[in-house]
């Protein structure tokens, strides 16, 4: 595992000048609540997770905002979009989207990032520093106009290689850690893809992680198991294939590790009311609705859950 001082990581800046992210920690789920876009919870301080589409959440705690995967144009006819009305909140900066620290992007495929997007939200809101895989950084600067030093200082270019080291980046009172994890469909798809998987941990013991489009092959995760097992994490965002899969199943199970796992990346046609689900979604977590939003508690379980059968 790589310190900032030295990572292989390629960035527009030093990591030592980005602002300095506060993250508070993750807890329990206590409520689902089905609720309007703009809603706040009323306990500030309690964290709070909020589907925007997709793979696309926001998590919050306090005065901390941090987006995972929040600006895509395109749902390949299967898959949810943003909704106009949430898209507009979060680049106006209404609540509960004030206040973003960061802005984390898995992987550059359409479903998940939108380069122009990325660019406008960066430039309206100058205090938000951009991670993503460089692959995804160098896409972003080929298609629009290159922006000012202002904006390429926030953005922090991230190169891993499958199998090899993991990066670590310190601010302040967060430490985000980034591993290459092979996207969905390899080996006979996408392997040129860079999907990075992200944990982040908040207050110096909390842990969240978000996956992307990461492929359910126990190889690839294989490599880092110190890495995974150096943390317990609290909160897990991973693509639901990886939940309806035995395979899938078992990686979260016996690397990620995560007390709670909630599922993206949904098909638009699952139905919202999970009686009317077919079986294979049985039991699990899951993400379906744009505006949704969690509040976790404050006591998290002593142990993380199986996903596994018996």
């Amino acid at each position: 595992m790589h310190s900032t001082s030295n990572c292989r990581c390629r960035c527009r800046q030093p990591l030592s000048a980005k602002k300095a992210v506060k993250l508070a920690g993750l807890t329990v789920l206590l409520l689902v609540v089905h609720c309007k876009p703009l809603a706040i919870a009323d306990d500030t301080h309690a964290l709070h997770s909020h589907y925007l589409a997709n793979a696309g959440v926001m998590v919050a705690k306090g005065e901390t905002r941090l987006l995972f995967d929040p600006f895509f144009r395109n749902d390949y006819g299967v898959y949810q979009l943003v909704p106009a009305d949430i898209e507009a909140a979060i680049m106006a900066g209404m609540p509960p989207y004030d206040g973003v620290d960061a802005v984390f992007v898995s992987h550059y495929h359409d479903d998940h990032f939108d380069p122009a997007l990325v660019v406008a939200y960066l430039l309206k809101w100058p205090g938000v520093q951009l991670y993503a895989p460089q692959q995804a950084v160098d896409v972003m600067l080929q298609a629009v106009e290159m922006p000012g030093r202002d904006v390429l200082d926030r953005i922090h270019g991230l190169e891993l290689l499958a199998g090899g080291e993991t990066i670590e980046i310190h601010a302040d009172e967060i430490e985000i850690e980034a591993v290459a994890i092979a996207h969905a469909g390899w080996p006979s798809r996408n392997t040129d893809i860079d999907n990075v998987a992200y944990r982040v941990t908040l207050d110096a013991s909390t842990s969240v992680v978000h996956l992307g489009d990461a492929d359910k092959n126990r190889e690839h995760y294989e490599p880092h198991r110190d890495f995974w097992h150096a943390r317990t994490a609290r909160l897990a965002f991973a693509p639901v294939w990886l939940l309806l899969t035995e395979p899938g199943r078992q990686v979260l199970d016996e690397y990620v590790r995560a007390q709670q796992v909630i599922g993206v990346h949904v098909y638009d046609q699952v139905p919202r009311d999970p009686a009317d689900r077919p079986e294979e979604f049985d039991g699990l977590d899951i993400f379906v609705t744009p505006g949704e939003f969690r509040n976790h508690d404050s006591a998290a379980p002593a142990d993380s859950q199986s996903l596994l059968t018996d």
